[in-house]
């Protein structure tokens, strides 16, 4: 380090000297220039004349004294790159501040107060404005992606702008190699150990669940919260729903269980087969609130566990071993069709409850599928369309299965082109695409 810092003290003495010519002929050419303008007003534009004579030889040695600086200058600039190098590569070969004080020292008077060395530190390290030129394998976890070593100070103007930035070895965890090792590296580095810093489950879970599927699980959700929360509220929920508490819950699991399963290598990501268990979860969250309010609170929590139990399960299968070959899955029309049939079922127990709770379930209903239907041709090849067509093959569905258990003219006469609706409107948008 020391024939380092001598070599930049010999060469800023070299500089200091060009400084001294270079001020020294820029003065003689001032004090030239200013005879030569005596000399012409004097001439007052004769030719021939003495006065012109002198004024050729003084524009000749000005000539040269100029060539003279600029050499000098030109001298100076390389001089200053190689200064810059060699303190840089001093500041970084030691860590004690009194030697550091000097070669700061040095670089303010090389560069006259207008350039700063910046060390790895003041950079910002590997996650900042350093340059990756090399790694060292460590076995130590805890130096993973971290600035092993400075190889060469950066630098800065006086304004602040980065002119040379620091460059660095950095360390990289790997106990298949021997510690120790130095390898060339470059700032690709930066990228790939951030990709490997950042939660793949949580990058996946963003990307696939925080989108419109939220919004689309939040309107299903708030349906089920308003008549679970009301069944609480009413204290008829016992009466109306203690019987489905155990077998229901179990036959929605296996359907919705063995649909993931079904759709794990196929299914388009973002589609039904995500949207399940974002809407199992948020539904179970509900259910577990009401399930307070049954007699047996024990059977009331069956559902809302295997729901979140589903939920958890069919998000971390997705995220394991989940594919999708980017067509559509027949499997996907089996969800909608298996839950409009159990609704249904939900809804014949519903007349347990009184009237003015079944007939606001069978409104809701109405309003939801025939909006669905309409919603699916006017929103064809789009994704809201898609979730549409899917609702409304869950309420022709529903509607079938109720004239099955409602034996009634006054029913049949609502339910048959309600289920006519349903059903056609999806296919019509489909013929139109």
């Amino acid at each position: 380090m020391k024939e380092i810092f001598s070599q930049a003290i010999q060469k800023m003495k070299r500089k200091d000297f060009l400084d001294d010519i270079v001020r020294e002929k820029t003065a003689e050419i001032s004090e030239i220039t200013a005879e030569v303008a005596v000399w012409r007003k004097k001439n007052g534009g004769k030719a021939g004349t003495e006065l012109d004579i002198k004024i050729f030889q003084a524009n000749a040695k000005k000539a040269e004294l100029e060539k003279l600086i600029s050499k000098c200058k030109a001298e100076i600039k390389t001089l200053k790159a190689e200064i810059l190098e060699l303190l840089t590569d001093c500041y970084a070969k030691t860590d004690k501040p009194e030697i550091i004080a000097k070669i700061e020292s040095a670089a303010y008077h090389a560069f006259e107060g207008k350039i700063k060395l910046l060390s790895d530190k003041e950079a910002g390290g590997l996650w900042g404005d350093c340059e990756i030129i090399g790694a060292i394998v460590t076995h130590d976890k805890k130096k993973k992606n971290t600035t092993a070593k400075l190889v060469n100070a950066g630098a800065v103007n006086s304004t602040g702008l980065l002119i040379k930035r620091p460059k660095i070895y950095v360390y990289v965890y790997d106990k298949k190699q021997e510690e120790g090792i130095l390898f060339p590296e470059n700032d690709s580095f930066k990228t790939r150990a951030k990709q490997k810093k950042e939660n793949k489950f949580v990058k996946y879970v963003a990307n696939t669940y925080l989108n419109d599927n939220v919004y689309i699980a939040l309107g299903f959700v708030l349906l089920y919260a308003l008549f679970a929360i009301w069944a609480v509220v009413g204290g008829f929920a016992s009466r109306t729903f203690g019987e489905l508490q155990i077998r229901y819950p179990l036959a929605i699991g296996m359907c919705i269980g063995l649909f993931t399963l079904a759709t794990l290598k196929t299914a388009k990501k973002g589609g039904i087969a995500d949207f399940l268990p974002i809407v199992s979860i948020d539904v179970s969250l509900v259910a577990f609130g009401c399930s307070f309010g049954y007699t047996n609170v024990l059977r009331a929590m069956v559902f809302p566990a295997i729901l979140f139990a589903y939920g958890v399960i069919a998000i971390f299968l997705r995220y394991k071993w989940g594919e999708e070959n980017g067509e559509k899955t027949s499997l996907e029309y089996l969800i909608p069709v298996l839950l409009g049939v159990v609704v249904a079922f939900v809804f014949r127990k519903m007349s347990k409850a009184g009237l003015a709770y079944w007939v606001t379930a069978i409104s809701v209903y109405g309003v939801v599928f025939l909006t669905a239907s309409v919603l699916s041709i006017l929103k064809r090849g789009t994704k809201l369309g898609k979730v549409c067509a899917l609702v409304s093959f869950c309420g022709t569905a529903f509607c079938i299965t109720c004239l099955l258990l409602v034996p009634n003219a006054l029913f049949s006469a609502l339910f048959m082109p309600v289920a006519a609706i349903t059903g056609l409107a999806p296919i019509y948008a489909k013929m139109k695409k």
